[in-house]
């Protein structure tokens, strides 16, 4: 790590906050989603670090292969790069475009043959610096075929991004560079191909002037290349709330967390880092489901800029709570209830200031772990009476599994967590069952302690499902409720989402699916896009316009009027056509129905007006053609 204090006041939005760290990383990823300032905040960062140089995502530009003002304003650079002019295509030195790489290229023979080398083995291409009438012009040949073209104007996006990273890359003048959407153009494996180079040359330029620290812009989870927990302490974290940007450090109680998080993000779990608001599930199943009830109920994680991410595990999605956690991350966590006794789930949050705060307000004490402790102790008195009684049929699997344990006074602290969640599924799905032996007191308490619980945890977005696991709640799973089984849980999932693939009203989906609906509909979440405002709102000048047209013409009939309004609504034309339309009583009664095109997956649809629709107010409505 390279110790520097970097204090930078924040430009608009941030309204004078400020940016303050006591330590940044040779490699540093700013992430978050788009509209979260980091554009702006790097802009203002070049300020701050000598000599830095920004490549923007604009950075192609004058290398482009289609030029379409080109007629109009004329082409500049048509016939290369002229040479009075390179101190201008440099200036300023904090703007590194395409037009300056291939000024560096030409002005520096060590980096284009690092350049052309890479381009050799990765392309099979050469790169040929010509001299024409006092203008530079930049060409690249393939080796296969000798085929030569010109390098600015002809190549691809890809190759020609690859100059003008690895160029400004491989210039060591240069002891800081900032990327925006170093991604852009670029297949995955050469994004990580980049990222290979970037580590070569990432450093302390103090140290080594061969060094550069090196900052990233990203969306892309093939850029987040971490390979150690500096990595993940690099990475500046930017919220659409605008708050102050934040790093993330790991906790002091679980120094390894770190390093274990390395290990584990892989692509896929990426995702969390470019979401104000990811959602975290405990396998590729439960991300099945929680998608396929979000798609039941006409809305989308996409939409409210969230992700699922399967986190492999219970005690896996630990991690991910405590980086969200520290990231700044209003994350979503979705448990089952084992997580509660058999993982780390009370220690993630027992120091957390909003769930001790929730207790007191409660009249709970304020010490989440010792409440837990409390409905742990009820948990196991009620499981020595369970097995010693004698229990109705439904209870019977209980006792076998409970049994199954081995002798009670053996059970291991595992054991004893897998016997306390198996009741809590038992009184989930047989209560009347477990009261006929044990008594409502008992079992009221105990589920009125979890129900707190429940409401205590979702203060932090995390979800518990109180009935037990995801298999409590999927009516066409066979397996044991118990001892559960992976394929059994497959087989369910899948006919759910056979079942999930028809319509369903909401009111059936709640009473099928219970305390999961409950907690799906609790994620976050926005409807697919809604057309409607803005399709009223053209429509409301659409029928203004029928209206005038009817007025004005009182003889006119269907045809006529049409032609009419196509004319004078000619961009409304291919929107909007008035399927019927009949003049009634009087010469300026009428009756209308306007179709709507079929647009973003709606289907055509009709509205019905006549001359005391009020347009201005929007006083019609759509239904299914």
């Amino acid at each position: 790590m390279i110790e520097m204090n970097l204090s930078i006041p924040l430009p608009t939005p941030w309204a004078g906050e400020t940016f303050q760290t006591d330590c940044i990383g040779s490699v540093n990823f700013l992430v978050g989603p788009n509209g979260s300032g980091k554009s702006q905040f790097a802009k203002e960062l070049v300020g701050h670090l000598p000599n830095a140089r920004l490549l923007g995502t604009d950075r192609l530009s004058g290398m482009e292969q289609v030029r379409p003002f080109a007629d109009i304003f004329g082409d500049y650079f048509s016939d290369g790069l002229q040479k009075n002019q390179f101190r201008r295509f440099m200036r300023p030195q904090s703007l590194g475009s395409g037009i300056s790489t291939l000024v560096i290229l030409e002005e520096r023979m060590e980096l284009r043959i690092q350049l052309e080398a890479v381009l050799g083995t990765l392309f099979n291409r050469e790169i040929i610096l010509e001299w024409d009438s006092g203008n530079l012009i930049a060409k690249a040949r393939r080796r296969d075929n000798n085929a030569t073209y010109r390098l600015d104007r002809e190549e691809c996006h890809g190759i020609k991004e690859l100059c003008v990273l690895l160029t400004h890359l491989y210039d060591d003048r240069l002891p800081a560079l900032i990327i925006d959407e170093p991604e852009l153009n670029l297949h995955p494996q050469y994004q990580a191909f980049f990222m290979r180079e970037v580590r070569k040359v990432a450093g302390d330029p103090d140290k080594d002037d061969r060094k550069k620290l090196v900052f990233l812009i990203t969306h892309s989870p093939f850029t987040l290349d971490f390979k150690s927990q500096d990595d993940l302490q690099s990475v500046i974290s930017f919220g659409l709330d605008y708050s102050v940007p934040r790093r993330w450090s790991p906790s002091a109680s679980s120094p390894s967390s770190a390093q274990s998080l390395v290990r584990r993000l892989n692509s896929h779990q990426k995702q969390l880092f470019f979401s104000d608001n990811p959602i975290f599930v405990e396998g590729v199943l439960d991300a099945q489901m929680v998608s396929a009830l979000m798609e039941a109920r006409g809305v989308a994680v996409e939409a409210a800029g969230s992700c699922i991410i399967d986190a492999g595990g219970a005690e896996e999605v630990n991690h991910y709570l405590q980086l969200c956690q520290g990231l700044g991350k209003k994350a979503h966590f979705l448990y089952d209830l084992d997580s509660l006794f058999r993982g780390r789930l009370r220690s993630s949050v027992k120091e957390d200031e909003t769930v001790q705060g929730f207790l007191a307000t409660a009249g709970l004490g304020n010490d989440f772990a010792k409440y837990c402790g409390e409905l742990d102790s009820n948990l196991t008195a009620l499981i020595d009476r369970i097995l010693i009684a004698s229990l109705p049929e439904p209870l019977k699997p209980l006792s076998l599994y409970l049994h199954g344990l081995g002798s009670r006074p053996a059970w291991s602290k595992d054991e004893l967590a897998k016997a306390r969640v198996a009741v809590m599924t038992s009184i989930s799905r047989y209560r009347n069952e477990v009261v006929s032996v044990v008594g409502d007191t008992d079992v009221s308490d105990i589920e009125g302690r979890r129900n707190q619980i429940v409401s205590l945890l979702q203060q932090r977005n995390i979800h518990l499902l109180p009935g037990g696991t995801l298999e409590r709640y999927l009516p066409l799973y066979e397996g044991d409720h118990y001892s559960l089984s992976e394929g059994s849980k497959q087989k369910a999932v899948q006919a759910e989402l056979d079942y999930l693939a028809s319509p369903h009203t909401t009111d059936v989906l709640a009473n099928r699916y219970g305390d999961l609906y409950d907690a799906v509909c609790s994620l976050p979440s926005s409807p697919d896009v809604d057309i409607d405002p803005v399709v009223r709102n053209y429509l409301c000048d659409y029928v203004h316009e029928l209206q005038k047209t009817v007025v004005a013409n009182l003889e006119w009939q269907h045809d006529q009027i049409q032609e009419r309004l196509n004319a004078v609504k000619p961009e409304m034309a291919r929107v909007f056509t008035i399927r019927s339309f009949e003049r009634t009583v009087g010469k300026e009664d009428f009756y209308a129905t306007i179709e709507v095109r079929e647009m973003l997956g709606i289907q055509k649809r009709v509205t019905h007006v006549n001359e005391k629709t009020n347009a201005g107010m929007g006083d019609f409505v759509l239904t299914a053609a």
